[in-house]
C-alpha cells in the first residue's frame, strides 16, 4: 500500500501544482476581462484555443463557463491545499484530495459529454484533456485510502483519553 499512496500522491501534487498555475493564469481569462492579463498570457490562451482546436475557450458556451468559476472559486484553493497539504504530510489532505477530485471528476464528465457529443473535438483537444479525467480518479482514490500509516489510526491524545 506504501507504493501506491506514494504514487497516488505524487499524480495529485503534480496535477495540483499545474492546476495552481494553469487556472489563475489561463483558465481565469474565460471568466475576467482580459485587459486584466499580460498580453503574452493572453497570446498564450488565444495560441493554445487555436492549437489544439478548443472551441469551448474560443466560444465560452453557458455551462462552459460555470465549470471555469468552479475551477476558479473551489478547485484552484484546493489544488493549493493539496500541494501544501501532501508536501507537508498533513492529514487533512486526504480530504482535499477528495474534494478536488469530486470537483475535477463532474467537471469532467461534463466536458468529455460535451467534446464527445458534439463531433468537434480533435484528437489533440481530447488527448489534452483526457489526463485530468485520470487526475479525478486518482484524487478520488487518494482520498479514500488512508495514505500513510499514521492516518490509519488518530493520534489525537483527546481521542485516546475518551477511548481508554
Amino acid at each position: 500500500m506504501g507504493v501506491l499512496s506514494w504514487l497516488l500522491s505524487g499524480v495529485v501534487v503534480l496535477f495540483s501544482a499545474v492546476l495552481v498555475v494553469a487556472v489563475p493564469l489561463i483558465d481565469a481569462q474565460t471568466c475576467f476581462s482580459s485587459s486584466l492579463y499580460p498580453a503574452q498570457l493572453v497570446e498564450l490562451k488565444r495560441w493554445y484555443a487555436e492549437q489544439y482546436g478548443d472551441y469551448l475557450m474560443k466560444e465560452k458556451p453557458g455551462f462552459f463557463l460555470g465549470l471555469v468559476w468552479v475551477e476558479v472559486l473551489l478547485l484552484w484553493p484546493l489544488s493549493v491545499a493539496n500541494v501544501y497539504g501532501i508536501l507537508t504530510g498533513k492529514r487533512w489532505a486526504a480530504t482535499t484530495s477528495l474534494m478536488a477530485g469530486v470537483s475535477a471528476a463532474t467537471s469532467m464528465a461534463a466536458l468529455m459529454g460535451e467534446l464527445l457529443v458534439s463531433g468537434r473535438a480533435s484528437d489533440k483537444l481530447l488527448q489534452m484533456y483526457a489526463p485530468f479525467v485520470l487526475f479525478a480518479i486518482f484524487a478520488i482514490i487518494r482520498g479514500l485510502i488512508p495514505c500513510f500509516e499514521d492516518d490509519a489510526t488518530p493520534q489525537d491524545p483527546y481521542y485516546q483519553k475518551k477511548r481508554s
